[in-house]
Parts: structure tokens; C-alpha cells; sequence
């Protein structure tokens, strides 16, 4: 589930506004996840990018009734994807903590186009970044406010197409080139990394078994980027099904091995992420016919940081963000969601 990335997305995004010095986070699969039909690597270096599905395992089939799920996808029915990002933080270094601060609020609406349905039942669509927002927040540094705005004015133009299959598995996504921000003037670049997987996670995943109420299964992958490598694991429960649609509960974990992590901007700096866990709880209602869902999600991540950058020598620090996102779906008219 996409809003899980935030969790590992939002220290990177901590350097950039001026609130601490490191970065994380996305995918590649190591040998049981490259065993998974369509896994493929991805190469955060290289834009367009494109990467496989996870994998997916049935835990419990739940009650009677039970059907096998899939999306049934409708090519021509435009689609609003509205994304709304909040967020704390707080850190704690030499056995001193510092109050736990907002950043800005994160608001960026997406425009999705289906262009076609295969008879296999996957979904072709352009997407686009139409809108983005950031709002101060109150008592928060400026400096931390025009960090966001550096990071979230990134993705003002991005763009690109996507493929997800019936069961609501991305098989590829790529960002057209000619919409990312000339080097250097788009921040740290993980606006643009967050935008990117919220796209390829954005419908909750059914396994391939018939299931019914109360239904339990797990989606495994791994993530990585540049920057850093981590595991993740979504674990889902139906609590509700319709004719059309349901609602799914979804409990996250996240953890890194220590990893050395980039230190933009900062020559000479040494920096290394010695811990990371992430964990959260989100609820999605979703529609078949429907590539963006209803989500609310909650989360914590703790992650221990170590860096060696002149003056201060080494320092070890201990941050911890509480995250909250909101994806709305919506369905507009093609003359709003077009390109």
C-alpha cells in the first residue's frame, strides 16, 4: 500500500527542509521476491522507471461466501487522485530531545487517464501531477516550510504512463524525462520518488485465491532507491465485501539492516543509518472498477542515525516521525483528468 513509503520517505524529506541530515527508501528483489511472476529490478538512477509486482500470499481464505476478487477495470473513466501528507517529528541526540515539530502539510492531486484494458484484464493509463500544495505549518521554521516547497514544487509537472493487472499489481510505471525538474533545482528528489510509489501501490492487492469475510494475506517487498534499502511487509484483513467493492484493513512493518545513506549537498559528510523500523495501521475502502481508492493511515518510524561531518564530529541521533495520509479517489469528467 502506497501510503506505507512515507514512513521510510519522510527523513529524506527532513534533510530537505532543514529539520536533520539523512535520507532513505524503494524496490528490488532479492532471490525469493525475484521468484515472483513479473518481479524486476529497479534502477532509481535512471528515469523512466519501471518495476514488477510484489509478492502475495494467501494466510486464511475467511468465511463463506467466497469469491476470487479481481478489478474490472473501466478504459475512459478519468480518475482524481488527491494525496495529502501530514506530518511530525521529533529527535533526540546526546540524551537531549528536541520537541516534537509539524512539518507542512503535503497536498498534490493526480490526474489519471485510462487509455486501454487488455483481455487479460490489465489496465493501460497516463497519469499527471495537476495540482500541489503546501501549507505552513503553524510554529514551524521558515526554513523548513521553503525545504517542502523545494521538494513538493519537484513534481508540479511530473507525468508518465502505468500498466496494473487485475489484481491490482503494477507491472510497470514510468516517468516521461521530459517532466522531472532540471538537476538541481528540485530538491532532494523524494517528492518525486513518493509521488512514484503511491502510483505503483495505489490498489490494494487481492491474491489469487477465492476469499471471503475476514480473508488474511500478505503482500512482501523489498524496497530500495540510491539512498537506502529496506523490507517491507503489508498484511491484509477484508473486513468488508460488496457487490462492487469492500474495505480492507492494512498493518504494516517496515525494517532496515545498517546501511551507509547519501549526504547531499553536505561534501566530506558521513552518514549511516544504523536502525529502522516503521510500523502503521490503514483502512481503504475500495471500488473494482476503480484504481484509486478511500485510505486513511497512521504510522511511526524510529530510525537511528549516524553521522561524521566537520564541525561536530560524530553524532548519533534518534528521530521519530508520526505520519498521516489521506488518499482520495475520485471520478472527473475527461476534459478535467486529460492531458
Amino acid at each position: 500500500m502506497s501510503r506505507a513509503r512515507v514512513a521510510s520517505l519522510l527523513p529524506s524529506l527532513l534533510l530537505a527542509a532543514g529539520c536533520s541530515r539523512e535520507a532513505p527508501t524503494r524496490e528490488a528483489p532479492d532471490a525469493d521476491l525475484a521468484a515472483a511472476p513479473g518481479a524486476a529490478a529497479f534502477d532509481a538512477g535512471a528515469p523512466p522507471a519501471a518495476q514488477g509486482p510484489a509478492r502475495v500470499r494467501l494466510i486464511d481464505p475467511g468465511k463463506e461466501p467466497r469469491e476470487t476478487l479481481r478489478y474490472t477495470w473501466r478504459a475512459g473513466q478519468h480518475e482524481r487522485l488527491t494525496m495529502e501528507l501530514r506530518t511530525a517529528a521529533a529527535t533526540e541526540s546526546a540524551g537531549t530531545a528536541t520537541p516534537e515539530i509539524a512539518l507542512p502539510p503535503v497536498r498534490i492531486g493526480v490526474a489519471i487517464d485510462p487509455r486501454s484494458v487488455s483481455p487479460g484484464g490489465e489496465l493501460a493509463y497516463a497519469w499527471r501531477v495537476v495540482s500541489t500544495q503546501v501549507t505552513a505549518a503553524a510554529g514551524a521554521a521558515e526554513p523548513m516550510a521553503d525545504g517542502m516547497r523545494a521538494e513538493v514544487g519537484a513534481v508540479e509537472h511530473l507525468a508518465g504512463t502505468a500498466t496494473v493487472n487485475a489484481l491490482g499489481l503494477t507491472t510497470s510505471l514510468f516517468v516521461d524525462p521530459a517532466s522531472l525538474p532540471e538537476a538541481g533545482t528540485g530538491g532532494s528528489g523524494q517528492m518525486i520518488e513518493q509521488v512514484r510509489q503511491t502510483l505503483h501501490d495505489l490498489a490494494p492487492p487481492f491474491p489469487d485465491e477465492p476469499v471471503g469475510r475476514g480473508a488474511r494475506w500478505e503482500k512482501l517487498s523489498r524496497l530500495s532507491s540510491k539512498d537506502a534499502r529496506l523490507s517491507q511487509t503489508d498484511s491484509f484483513t477484508l473486513l468488508e465485501l460488496g457487490k462492487t467493492g469492500g474495505t480492507i484493513d492494512d498493518v504494516l512493518a517496515q525494517t532496515a539492516p545498517s546501511q551507509p545513506l547519501a549526504t547531499p549537498g553536505t561534501p566530506g559528510a558521513q552518514a549511516r543509518m544504523d536502525s529502522m523500523l516503521a510500523s502503521g495501521d490503514g483502512k481503504t475502502t475500495f471500488d473494482r472498477s476503480r484504481l484509486a481508492p478511500q485510505t486513511r493511515f497512521e504510522g511511526t518510524t524510529t530510525m537511528v542515525v549516524s553521522s561524521n561531518a566537520p564541525p561536530d564530529g560524530l553524532v548519533r541521533r534518534t528521530m521519530i516521525l508520526h505520519v498521516g495520509i489521506t488518499l482520495t479517489g475520485s471520478i472527473v469528467g475527461g476534459s478535467e483528468a486529460g492531458p
